[in-house]
């Protein structure tokens, strides 16, 4: 017989998780602002016992579990990355075809990930793990990785989804460098024998993935198979994927709070725009402050 139900009382704690979802540096400032607000109105953000991100999410979610008091800071640096992808641009260094593609993707499906993830890989060369860290260092915040904090990415080779973390022995830099490798925008790295993209390619926000994301922490798999755990997903550019991971999550039994960006880009592709930056950041203060004490009371045990 399970000693769980010989004993209820040593039934796994619930696992709550924080998932962040893809949408460019300008989705980084708004989920950045978004968790500063809620923080400076009283709501602990930092305590979810796993945060999982995804592309942009990748980023916010090493600021939060790494350095939180430096949350406010986040979008100017975001500016800069979108200056760096607006330049590439105008050089002609981005293929704006194979983006709307993987945008097209992630949004419906057309085609499937291992399609473009190898066409990711044809557009631009894959760079090493070194190279990926070199680039990333200076975005992001010093430290060892959190051992709460997820990424992913999909395997160019296969067209399957991963999840990183500290367990995996691969620098953080590299990891953000492998869920934030646009197709047609920013390069494919190498790493851990095989080339790796946006994680974004397969979804936006990736939540199904959360069981996945559990690895070999048993404290964590049997939370999820629990399934009374809570789980929030913010999404800048949710997708028809979102509202079918809502929902399978729901049918483990798990309760599932999503909160999209209020409009403030016209179209995908102006997530890349350093001038939406500052329109970022005052939405997801704005949502905070609309936001925070439903949200403290729906987390409240």
């Amino acid at each position: 017989m399970n000693e769980a139900r010989q004993h209820p009382d040593l039934r796994p704690a619930p696992v709550n998780a924080l998932v962040l979802g893809g949408g460019g540096p300008a989705g980084v400032s708004w989920m950045s602002a978004f968790l500063d607000g809620l923080a400076s109105l009283g709501l602990s953000v930092n305590g979810f016992d796993v945060v999982m991100g995804t592309s942009a999410g990748a980023v916010a979610g090493a600021w939060l579990t790494m350095q939180p008091q430096s949350l406010p800071l986040v979008p100017e640096r975001m500016r800069e990355r979108a200056i760096t992808h607006l330049d590439a641009v105008r050089d002609g260094k981005v293929d704006k075809s194979l983006m709307q593609r993987a945008l097209n993707r992630s949004a419906q499906g057309r085609e499937s990930t291992l399609e473009i993830a190898q066409a990711a890989v044809a557009a631009i060369s894959p760079v090493s793990a070194g190279e990926a860290e070199s680039a990333w260092r200076a975005a992001l915040p010093a430290g060892a990785w959190p051992r709460q904090f997820k990424v992913t990415a999909v395997n160019a080779h296969t067209g399957l989804a991963t999840v990183w973390s500290a367990r995996d022995g691969i620098p953080l830099a590299v990891a953000v460098a492998s869920s934030t490798a646009a197709p047609g925008v920013a390069p494919p790295v190498h790493v851990a024998g095989s080339v790796w993209v946006d994680g974004g390619v397969r979804s936006t926000t990736n939540a199904d993935m959360l069981a996945e994301s559990a690895g070999n922490d048993d404290q964590e798999r049997a939370g999820y198979a629990t399934g009374s755990g809570k789980v929030v997903i913010l999404a800048p550019r949710p997708t028809n994927n979102l509202a079918l991971e809502e929902k399978l999550l729901g049918e483990r039994g798990h309760r599932v709070r999503v909160i999209t960006a209020e409009p403030f880009y016209k179209t995908p592709a102006d997530l890349l725009d350093p001038r939406v930056i500052d329109m970022a950041a005052a939405t997801g203060s704005s949502q905070a402050r609309d936001l925070a004490a439903e949200l403290k009371a729906w987390l409240s045990p």
